[in-house]
């Protein structure tokens, strides 16, 4: 992005506009695409939206206007909104519940390094070329050979192809026992109204992502300032506490999925309270440390990272244990576009609480988010017996 503001016409207010527009697009269309796979093949959608995704990408690097940008920002946000639930179908048709703890941190895991290994490519790409355009014909064609792979490997439930349910093969009570509570042939309304929207655990959820969501990405993208401007640290070693938090977060997010599986029976959501309750220990230290030692203000930042995505990973997998068993997409979706509107809250009202009660407030509203994370794990805890 810092190329195309430099060699477009496009500013960093309108960065801002499209930022916008593309997390209120990705967080409806996570919810639209939830609902819409649970009736159809993953592959159908899966494939055609990589291949999507990599035709827009590589239009924008075609285009030179501003309003062009806008229009494919936008689509981009609506094609990749849709991407991800088919995983979500895919992760319980094929996974256990004994054992889906596990893989589900090893794709959260993936989409981090993804995360953290694109800007690097991209920069490179761009660098290499001397032209921004790189910067999304490199991602644009990388999408489009995945999305050919995955019209070839991606397959539907494993009774579509004459196999026995994964609660049969693995032999896991706890996965048949959702099964049974899952009557078949209701139509996708009821399903929707009577296991998701009127489903009260849901909703516990649902307050409890959002609150990390909030928590994450005050976290992500504030501290960097804060130090910078408060403690005159460096922007390299301002950014490095921000490094430190999420190389701390891949392993807290493995960690979890394996300790949930094999520690605590598919229990995520004591799990995830062990976690929270580490988190809400390391931002209570977090100002005690701040002015005498960087070295201590990163371990700690580290701690947060790994107690903070343990909750994070765990409530996506949650999520799909408490409804019925072929609303696994509807679920995410719905999840997502909460957790959306929670990562909204930490951009906009941050600025208003710091405004207002200076930076003291913005630590305080990160504290109450962490905390309502916590209360609902606790309630999650004491409610949803496996």
């Amino acid at each position: 992005m810092p190329a195309m503001l430099t060699q477009t016409s496009l500013t960093a207010e309108d960065f801002a506009i499209m930022s916008s527009i593309f997390y209120i697009l990705y967080g409806a269309m996570k919810f639209v695409g939830g609902m819409l796979v649970d009736k159809i093949n993953p592959k159908a959608m899966t494939g055609p939206v990589l291949i999507g995704v990599g035709i827009v990408n590589i239009l924008f690097g075609f285009s030179d206007s501003v309003a062009a940008f806008y229009v494919l920002y936008s689509l981009n946000a609506i094609l990749q909104g849709t991407s991800f639930p088919p995983m979500a179908k895919i992760m319980a048709s094929w996974f256990s519940k004994n054992e889906r703890g596990r893989w589900w941190a090893i794709v959260e895991a993936a989409h981090n390094i993804g995360g953290s290994l694109a800007p690097l490519l991209t920069s490179f790409a761009i660098a290499f070329s001397g032209s921004w355009k790189m910067g999304f014909y490199v991602p644009g064609a990388i999408s489009l050979l995945m999305g050919i792979v995955a019209l070839f490997t991606i397959k539907d439930r494993p009774g579509t192809l004459g196999l026995p349910n994964v609660g049969q093969w693995r032999n896991d009570p706890t996965e048949l026992a959702q099964v049974k509570a899952s009557p078949v042939n209701l139509s996708f309304w009821q399903i929707f109204v009577k296991y998701i929207l009127t489903n009260p655990l849901v909703w516990i959820i649902i307050i409890g992502d959002m609150s990390v969501y909030i928590a994450r990405t005050i976290l992500n993208d504030w501290p960097q300032i804060y130090y910078s401007q408060v403690h005159g640290w460096s922007l390299i070693k301002a950014n490095s506490i921000i490094s430190w938090f999420e190389a701390g977060g891949l392993a807290g997010g493995l960690l979890a999925g394996y300790l949930s599986d094999f520690m605590f029976k598919s229990n995520r959501w004591m799990t995830g309270l062990i976690f929270a309750l580490a988190l809400c220990i390391c931002i209570v230290l977090v100002p005690l440390v701040q002015d005498t030692s960087y070295t201590l203000t990163a371990i700690l930042f580290t701690i947060m990272g790994f107690a903070l995505y343990g909750p994070h990973m765990l409530f996506a997998v949650g999520c799909l244990d408490v409804t019925h068993k072929d609303a696994a997409g509807s679920i995410t979706g719905f999840r997502g576009l909460f957790s959306y509107v929670g990562a909204a809250m930490a951009g906009v009202p941050v600025i208003m609480v710091k405004n207002s009660w200076a930076w003291s407030g913005v630590y305080i509203y990160a504290l109450i988010a962490i905390l309502l994370t916590t209360l609902s794990l606790a309630l999650l805890s004491r409610l949803h017996r496996l």
